[in-house]
């Protein structure tokens, strides 16, 4: 089926409306391009949804199962959305960081401001220590991550380069 999102809109504001008119006004566009999306849509079906005559138009039989269907789709979809940036909005919860000095005083303050101005209700917590106490503050579980400029060896952490220094 070839048919995307729009098409649907375009669907359900007819059907809600009664009228191509009301609909293409509803939705910002010309009758003749929501036009083309519910022939699309009938297309991509392989049904009629509605009868048109130059005065009136009907959904049919199809069409008026098809509707509630729809309507269903599309509400969903947008209470998932609203969901997903609600839970992006309210998550909470504590992140600590073991930290060498070095990263703490030159860039992580930035990176900080940046991180609290999006997830505001999450705690930040950091530990400023040397680059072999912040491997083994890791291995310990006693922080979520680390900031380092030395490797590990060790097979249960991940390693990955953030910043190159010619230094």
């Amino acid at each position: 089926m070839n048919f995307d999102l729009p098409d649907l809109r375009a669907f359900v504001s007819v059907a809600k409306l009664g009228s191509f008119s009301a609909a293409a006004e509803e939705l910002h566009l010309s009758q003749p391009a929501l036009s083309r999306r519910i022939e699309k849509l009938e297309s991509a079906l392989g049904v009629r949804l509605f009868h048109r005559t130059t005065r009136k138009v009907d959904m049919t039989t199809v069409g008026r199962e098809f509707s509630h269907r729809a309507g269903d789709l599309l509400n969903s979809l947008e209470q998932s959305l609203m969901g997903i940036r609600d839970v992006a909005t309210h998550v909470s919860g504590e992140v600590t960081v073991a930290c060498i000095p070095s990263a703490i005083r030159y860039f992580l303050p930035t990176i900080l401001s940046a991180y609290h101005a999006r997830y505001p209700r999450i705690l930040l917590r950091i530990i400023d220590q040397g680059a072999n106490e912040v491997l083994t503050t890791i291995l310990r579980n006693e922080a979520d991550f680390g900031l380092n400029y030395i490797g590990a060896q060790e097979p249960d952490l991940v390693f990955e380069p953030i910043l190159r220094s010619p230094l």
